[in-house]
Parts: C-alpha cells; sequence; structure tokens
C-alpha cells in the first residue's frame, strides 16, 4: 500500500508549503528533503485539501519534483 503524498504547510512564509508524505512520528518527509512538523490548519488538518491556491507559497524544489514524477 502506498502512502498518501499530499502539501502541508511548514510556515506561514513564501515557498515553504511543501509536498511530501506525513510520517508516524508526526513529521512530513518533503520531496525537496526537508523534514518538519506540520502547521495545524483549520479544523484540525495537518495537510491542504489540494494544490495550494498561492503559487508563491509552493517550495520550487517540491513542486519540480511532484511533475517530474507525474511523467
Amino acid at each position: 500500500m502506498g502512502h498518501l503524498v499530499s502539501w502541508y504547510l511548514r510556515s506561514r512564509g513564501d515557498r515553504d508549503t511543501h509536498h511530501g508524505v506525513l510520517g508516524p512520528d508526526g513529521t512530513v518527509a518533503a520531496a525537496c528533503g526537508v523534514r518538519f512538523p506540520p502547521l495545524r490548519l483549520p479544523y484540525d488538518r495537518l495537510s491542504l485539501p489540494g494544490y495550494p491556491q498561492d503559487r508563491d507559497q509552493i517550495c520550487p524544489d517540491c513542486d519540480s519534483r511532484r511533475r517530474e514524477g507525474a511523467r
């Protein structure tokens, strides 16, 4: 069974929304290589419900790796 890959906020800063997998320890392993505990979102969510609306928030390395994986 595969892991659910989603978008997670490391901070509210630009380029700090990462594409990755939430591990059993509660940290995200992002496609760019960074590990972090995600910010808690409204309604106690940890991941975004879809692709981030604000492109300036997206980590360019994660987005590039996500697109490469879709080929």
